[in-house]
């Protein structure tokens, strides 16, 4: 199905709109990808990591 010109215009004045929203959707997808083909040890490191970086971000 093709999109219409206006569908497209639409759409590139949302992602013009909202620059940081798509920024942070591109990445949390590539992370999620990434977490399926991690291997173990890469899978326990990005814990680590995202463990210390909820410390920093979120204190209790």
């Amino acid at each position: 199905m093709k999109t219409t010109k206006a569908q497209r215009d639409a759409s590139n004045r949302w992602n013009e709109k909202n620059k940081e929203r798509k920024y942070y959707l591109a990445k949390r997808s590539m992370a999620r990808s990434y977490c399926r083909v991690a291997t173990k040890e890469d899978l326990e490191a990005l814990i680590t990591f995202a463990n210390e970086k909820l410390a920093e971000r979120f204190p209790k």
